[in-house]
């Protein structure tokens, strides 16, 4: 399967347009991801968790982010395919680079698409007999309490790589937190709190503030193909895998289905 098969129309923005229209795009084209641009040439990616992470330095919290540029929030670290690349092998080079999607250019390295983890994810639906038990990540998992400071959560979802943290009272869900609430609950902030009060502010912020309460879960046992379309239905790149009482026995997300679509559609032996 080439990528031409799966690709979506990218969503681009000019280096010069300020944030808050970024996350005006974001939302509009339903995206999660927006291909930056500047004289008509690909420059950048833009992401929720770039917005996050702008947001969340230290330097900048006093300013409002009426002020920043897309320029200032985006990645300029590019990797791009073509339209004839194999899907698999552009699986492997996103997990091999941690990457969430890519750039389409043609012959005459001109956009003309996207090929993201959604994408990827929507190759699970004909997958109704292998469960998320066999793919769903188990070890090392990120959890995060609802009073838990917003700014820490958002580092250790960085730090860590995941895109969306299971918020947990003790072992049971009690909702999710993803790079885009984070996004937007700090683009409120800053857009709401005066400038000098900002910078001592930010540190209130908490989880509670920012994570969807009651999020879709899945139970052990689910379908990938059923655990794929309550994702994108819900527009989540993660769910929580839940045994009874809703206790946390993993998460499930795009990464992990990725995976799945590198390894040639085959499930992961032990230690893989």
């Amino acid at each position: 399967m080439e990528v031409n098969q799966i690709m979506v129309e990218a969503v681009t923005i000019d280096k010069d347009q300020r944030l808050p229209y970024a996350l005006e795009l974001l939302d509009k084209k339903n995206t999660d991801r927006l291909v930056v641009v500047s004289d008509g040439e690909v420059i950048g990616i833009l992401t929720y968790a770039d917005i996050a992470d702008r947001l969340g330095v230290s330097k900048v919290v006093a300013v409002s982010i009426g002020r920043l540029h897309v320029s200032s929030a985006m990645s300029d670290t590019v990797i791009s395919v073509s339209t004839n690349d194999d899907v698999i092998e552009v699986a492997q080079l996103m997990v091999d680079r941690g990457m969430s999607g890519c750039p389409v250019l043609d012959d005459q390295g001109k956009l003309v698409g996207i090929i993201t983890k959604r994408e990827l994810t929507r190759l699970m639906d004909k997958f109704t007999e292998i469960t998320v038990d066999s793919l769903m990540t188990t070890k090392g998992l990120l959890v995060v309490n609802p009073v838990e400071r917003l700014v820490k959560a958002r580092l250790e979802m960085l730090n860590g790589g995941f895109s969306g943290l299971p918020v947990v009272d003790g072992r049971r869900v009690l909702g999710l937190l993803t790079e885009r609430m984070v996004a937007e609950a700090m683009a409120k902030f800053s857009s709401e709190v005066p400038d000098k009060h900002r910078s001592n502010q930010i540190r209130q912020l908490r989880v509670v503030e920012a994570m969807q309460q009651q999020p879709p879960l899945v139970p052990l046992g689910t379908s990938i193909a059923e655990a794929a379309s309550v994702m994108m239905d819900a527009g989540l790149n993660a769910l929580p895998v839940v045994g009874e009482g809703n206790e946390l026995i993993g998460i499930i997300s795009t990464t992990d289905f990725t995976r799945f679509v590198a390894n040639k559609f085959k499930i992961p032996e032990n230690g893989e």
